[in-house]
């Protein structure tokens, strides 16, 4: 962690401190940040980093022995009123503090700490602001992250390819076969992912989280093909590909929405990056489904058009989302996020993904840009 770098956002925004706090993994954002996601912690652990001076850490003794090093100084405690006496002279002198928390849950992914523990630090006089400007600084990729993400960008596509090409030698192949198919290729490309691709087809396309079944695919039918993966320790590709056995004018129209949808996401983003200014994650959100609105798809819309890509497939980083949440975070060179605009009728769905890293000129878009449905 660059303490340095901590410290001037902090008083750029006017806070006198960020409190990292977590009770065991309740605060995976936190733990994420300092490092100690893989750790299992079992206790109430304190970070607190001020806009001047050395950070401290308050944990429980018996825990000492499993964390790694982290800058500052380090006190200990092992009773309910230790923590608490501990955490009043941590925060002595403070007004202002940063946390894993938004006002209102706009943001549920930021909004980590319990509510006790807010009515704590609001008992001790403090003002709880959130803490998503500090968090951007750890959302960022440098180019070795970039770098991993193309790997696995790579990756997917050959998976990608692999799932088409069983589709094409075996048409009786299940849903649950692609999957293995498409998972045995990452997998020995040394990739992980935290759950094997999805393969919908037919009216399971119409699912956005299928669960894939022995069901085969029939003429007229989409199939939709899902991935996501990451080398180890670094950062998420994921990517959705539509392909189709002889498939209706239908299915041909919407997937077309969902492009041009797609396309006019990052065409916007692009144009605000020439304007001199950071977009929201919200803004984007609104423009694709504006046009899948305008189109007539509406009422068929049922996620938001893109999420956040880091160390989780679903980052904690801003989202392109004004339907499930708010996010009214800035989309700021060295994020990066999928743009993943989909309809689901009542026979069939249709999505494109692509992923986007954002550059300070502005979007580069790292994976293919499908632009019709892939005949099989």
């Amino acid at each position: 962690m660059d303490v340095s770098r901590v410290q001037a956002v902090l008083r750029e925004e006017g806070f006198d401190g960020w409190l990292l706090y977590s009770f065991g993994r309740s605060n995976p954002v936190a733990l994420q940040v300092l490092g100690l996601a893989h750790l299992h912690l079992t206790r109430r652990l304190a970070y607190f980093l001020p806009r001047e001076g050395e950070p401290t850490l308050l944990c429980h003794a018996i825990e000492v022995s499993l964390l790694p090093p982290l800058p500052g100084k380090w006190r200990t405690y092992h009773t309910w009123q230790g923590f608490l006496e501990g955490l009043a002279q941590v925060l002595e002198g403070s007004w202002r503090i940063a946390l894993e928390y938004v006002p209102g849950g706009r943001i549920p992914y930021l909004s980590q700490v319990d509510g006790g523990t807010l009515d704590l630090l609001r008992g001790m006089g403090l003002e709880v602001a959130s803490s998503w400007p500090l968090l951007l600084l750890f959302q960022t990729w440098d180019e070795e992250k970039l770098k991993a993400h193309r790997r696995a960008a790579s990756g997917l596509v050959q998976a990608k390819d692999a799932g088409l090409a069983l589709l094409r030698e075996n048409p009786r192949a299940t849903e649950r076969e692609v999957q293995a198919r498409m998972a045995q290729v990452l997998e020995g490309l040394g990739l992980t992912f935290d759950h094997p691709p999805m393969v919908a087809f037919g009216k399971n396309s119409a699912n956005p989280h299928h669960a894939p079944t022995e069901k085969a695919l029939e003429e007229g039918e989409v199939a939709l093909l899902d991935l996501w993966a990451k080398e180890p320790g670094g950062v998420y590709a994921d990517v959705t590909w539509m392909a189709g056995l002889e498939v209706g004018e239908a299915a041909h129209r919407a997937f077309q929405a969902v492009r041009e949808a797609r396309d006019q996401a990052i065409a916007f983003v692009a144009r605000a990056y020439r304007e001199g200014r950071h977009p929201r994650g919200y803004e984007v959100d609104r423009v694709a489904r504006g046009v899948l609105e305008g189109m007539g798809y509406g009422p068929y819309i049922r996620h938001r058009t893109g999420h956040n890509l880091g160390e989780e497939v679903h980052g904690f980083g801003p989202h392109l989302d004004d339907l499930e949440t708010q996010d009214f975070r800035p989309l700021v060179p060295g994020l990066a996020f999928t743009v993943e605009p989909g309809v689901y009728l009542e026979g069939f769905g249709v999505r494109t993904e692509v992923n986007v890293y954002l550059h300070p000129e502005g979007p580069e878009v790292t994976t293919p840009l499908q632009e019709a449905i892939t005949p099989l």
